[in-house]
């Protein structure tokens, strides 16, 4: 027994000394006078709100590479720092867009804003279509859950006409991939489609009106460009398609063998709605203007020191964009969306630096552009990056770190589909924290920031902010983080101010420190669990 005791605490100080040797009792510690001048600077009203492209952005760009050289990190971009992301913006071309339904003895002409809602094409400034249309159900093809809507459809050639979202059974961040419009966009390609048109449901419009969408309807078109001169996100030979309202969807299905109400009416008792074709041809017309900018991602590295794993690259990711100034000329300054997580990412550079302790593996430091675009510099670091893409092994997302007051636990959006979840946890338990589980999993964020284009590209990736827990028990954490989602988030009032808690900025970048630091010294690069469904799409490791 006591030979068996002692092999057995022997076992277990030597797993405890593997999971946390590169850790030091105690890491570096930030200081958040660095951090209070990095944020001073990027949402300062000079700046005006650091809008994609403008003169503040580039200015602010230029502040965070002189940031990087003061520390001398080295330059990693395509001009130094810098790695110009070429954008094309798309906008009508004083002609509204026409959708109409072709029957055998009549046309039914829908009404721009009212019964459809498009957006101006990016790949093309002409754009025409007339096809056949055919339902897909939800459009989703989905093997590991037994969903294919287009088993024993042909759509070759066609429009198809799909339902907006999924259904219940998929787990919500399974289901938030196979839903995107990009994910819908490239099966229907892959099947052979060359149009889609999407439909609104009643589930979706409870959630946000149909004529929430419809206000925007003039708003441009903003993509990146990929070498070839395609729009990122464009399919070639599909057309940019339409959205339809419930009222003039429910006209796609007049003749057809059932209608849209009984489909509807069938989601509610959750039964999968199968594909048909359908009565009508459609003809889709639209142009639209371009016009061309470039705007930075500012990018440098902290070489590795071991020959082995030096050429490894850990990435720390954070947009610098924000929202810019309006028409009304209100600033939307953008402190912690997300001025702060750019001032996370530099202090924890400096710790690096100042440490003492060069990192085994390279550590890369990416401020992005374009995030509130739709994530569009990750998109494009992520596919044309200034490294080999193999070589990097993990990417840590900072955006809006939720600096609100000092805390006692963090959240990592991601930890349960990848080593970095434990190497995170680990941190937090080091810093006098913990690590929390997501506590909004419905609003999908593992999606929805720039570690998703690292995702998807097969890379194990985090996203961290601050947890809900703060120090002082009179604090509620959660009333504070929606109070700002509510009152701040997005509006002038996200601004360098007494909302900034710097202690928790300093307790947030030295957990990020920890975090890096253990990704960085590991004999063994994160991993992605076995059988985790976005390691098993994406994953290369």
């Amino acid at each position: 027994m006591r030979i068996k005791s002692l092999l057995g605490a022997l076992a277990m100080a030597l797993l405890v000394a593997c999971t946390t040797s590169s850790f030091e009792n105690t890491g570096p510690t930030a200081d958040s006078d660095y951090i209070r001048q990095d944020i001073n600077f990027l949402a300062s009203a000079e700046l005006e709100g650091r809008d994609t492209g403008s003169e503040g952005y580039r200015q602010a760009a230029q502040y965070v590479a002189d940031q990087y050289k003061k520390m001398g990190l080295i330059p990693a971009g395509e001009r130094g720092y810098f790695q110009e992301v070429p954008f094309r913006s798309a906008s009508w071309n004083g002609d509204e867009p026409k959708f109409v339904l072709i029957g055998s003895d009549s046309e039914i002409s829908m009404q721009f804003g009212e019964d459809f809602l498009a957006s101006p094409s990016a790949l093309s400034e002409h754009s025409g279509l007339n096809a056949e249309l055919i339902f897909v159900g939800y459009g989703i093809e989905a093997p590991d859950y037994d969903i294919n809507d287009y088993a024993d459809l042909d759509v070759q050639g066609k429009i198809v006409v799909a339902l907006a979202g999924r259904p219940q059974s998929l787990p919500s961040e399974v289901g938030a991939h196979y839903s995107s419009p990009r994910t819908k966009r490239q099966v229907a390609a892959k099947h052979g489609a060359v149009g889609y048109v999407r439909l609104y449901t009643p589930e979706r419009e409870k959630r946000r009106p149909f004529d929430y969408y419809a206000k925007h309807r003039l708003d441009d078109t903003f993509d990146w460009v990929r070498k070839n001169n395609i729009p990122g996100s464009a399919i070639p030979g599909m057309h940019p398609g339409v959205m339809l309202s419930i009222a003039a969807g429910s006209k796609l299905f007049n003749g057809a063998e059932r209608s849209l109400e009984s489909i509807f009416s069938d989601i509610e008792q959750g039964k999968i709605p199968k594909g048909f074709t359908l009565e009508y041809r459609a003809e889709l017309i639209s142009s639209s203007k371009h016009e061309h900018l470039t705007s930075p991602n500012v990018v440098a590295v902290l070489p590795g020191s071991d020959p082995h794993l030096k050429d490894e690259y850990v990435v720390f990711s954070a947009h610098l964009d924000h929202v810019g100034k309006k028409e009304d000329g209100k600033i939307h300054y953008g402190a912690q969306d997300n001025a702060a997580g750019i001032a996370v990412m530099l202090e924890t550079a400096r710790l690096f630096v100042e440490s003492g302790q060069s990192p085994r593996r390279s550590l890369l430091f990416v401020a992005v552009t374009a995030e509130e675009k739709g994530l569009l510099g990750s998109d494009y670091f992520a596919e044309y990056p200034t490294v080999p893409r193999a070589s990097i092994v993990a990417n840590i997302n900072l955006d809006m770190p939720m600096l609100l007051y000092p805390f006692r636990d963090i959240i990592a959006f991601g930890a349960e589909h990848s080593s970095l979840g434990k190497i995170a946890e680990q941190a937090a338990n080091r810093s006098g924290l913990k690590l929390s589980p997501d506590p909004m999993p419905e609003e999908v964020i593992f999606v929805r920031s720039d570690h998703y284009n690292f995702v998807r590209r097969g890379v194990p990736s985090i996203y961290l902010i601050t947890g809900r827990e703060a120090k002082d028990s009179s604090i509620d954490g959660t009333a504070a983080q929606m109070a700002f989602l509510r009152e701040r988030y997005h509006k002038p009032g996200d601004a360098a101010d007494e909302q900034i808690s710097y202690e928790a900025a300093k307790q947030f970048t030295e957990v990020n420190y920890l975090i890096a630091r253990e990704v960085a010294d590991s004999e063994a690069r994160p991993y992605w669990y076995e059988g985790d469904f976005f390691g098993e799409l994406f994953g290369t490791n």
